[in-house]
């Protein structure tokens, strides 16, 4: 009954997946009519950060770019250690594929916020552009991310129809985001594709997993709440560093120094990966197989 739920729900995901993708690919032109408010010209967006000129290309944010790449290799590199060191269990399955998906994830990030801004939203252009597709697709892969955690998590702590709830939710979550994603491409509306939209649909995932880690008695319940935990931490020091405009204040002080609230929130990221790999790894299996003594080799 466990392989054949699994088996379904990547199915399912599968073809919300395929759908939302070509709904958003067919809607990606409008993306070009959202600018930002009051307007930026590429001159101003290169006062506002770092811009490199290597060769005929317009590099950004050098710190910012190198951060979110290491954070991209990470994130694929401790997801492949899960979905390796599988052992048969689904909750370590499902997490090594939240964590890959988290990887490609920033790496569509570095190349849209950091690296590539510049090329890619002023370019040519009279002003800048507010989002594109390589954002759009971030969004996507993070709120996969997210419900592949959730999934996670429910075959870590939950069997029966808590776990068949669970699962459901994860998957609905994933597929309204991606309507609302549609949505805000082909409407166009800055709101709907928004980090902070994305946030709010991740939230209840997350404390859902507070919840169910620290009420489990299984070896892996107060990892998964720490962890769980620590990902409202670091979006809280990304929200909090971004209020304070300490970026602005640094890079403003003729310093030539820009740290921007994307690097605390990509240096908070690598540390909640680090805490994934080395706490929660040794002891994710699947409830009830957490009952009973891991295999030996599961930790190697």
């Amino acid at each position: 009954m466990t392989q054949a739920m699994s088996s379904d729900t990547v199915e399912s995901m599968k073809r919300v997946w395929w759908l939302a993708v070509v709904a958003v690919l067919a809607g990606c032109g409008r993306l070009d009519e959202l600018q930002y408010d009051p307007p930026i010209t590429g001159e101003q967006w290169c006062q506002e950060r770092p811009c490199v000129d290597v060769g005929d290309v317009v590099l950004n944010e050098p710190l910012g770019t190198f951060l979110v790449f290491l954070l991209a290799a990470l994130w694929i590199a401790v997801g492949l250690y899960f979905l390796i060191k599988r052992r048969g269990q689904s909750s370590r399955t499902w997490l090594g594929v939240a964590l890959v998906l988290g990887g490609l994830g920033a790496a569509q990030a570095g190349v849209s916020y950091q690296a590539f801004s510049y090329q890619l939203k002023c370019a040519g252009r009279d002003t800048c552009l507010y989002t594109n597709g390589f954002e759009v697709g971030y969004s996507l892969t993070q709120a996969w991310s997210v419900s592949a955690m959730v999934i996670a998590v429910a075959y870590a702590c939950t069997v029966g129809s808590g776990r068949r709830g669970l699962v459901i939710y994860a998957i609905v979550n994933a597929a309204v985001y991606m309507v609302v994603t549609v949505v805000g491409v082909m409407a166009p509306s800055k709101f709907l594709l928004s980090f902070e939209l994305l946030m709010l649909f991740a939230l209840p995932g997350i404390i859902l997993s507070i919840v169910l880690g620290a009420r489990s008695k299984v070896p892996a319940g107060r990892p998964i709440m720490v962890a769980a935990i620590l990902l409202i931490v670091v979006n809280a020091a990304y929200f909090a560093y971004y209020a304070a405009g300490i970026t602005e204040t640094l890079w403003d002080s003729g310093n030539g120094f820009y740290f921007s609230a994307n690097d605390v929130l990509h240096i908070g990221m690598i540390g909640w990966l680090a805490y994934v790999a080395f706490a929660l790894g040794p002891k994710l299996v699947d409830y009830p197989s957490t009952m009973r003594p891991a295999p030996a080799n599961l930790a190697r």
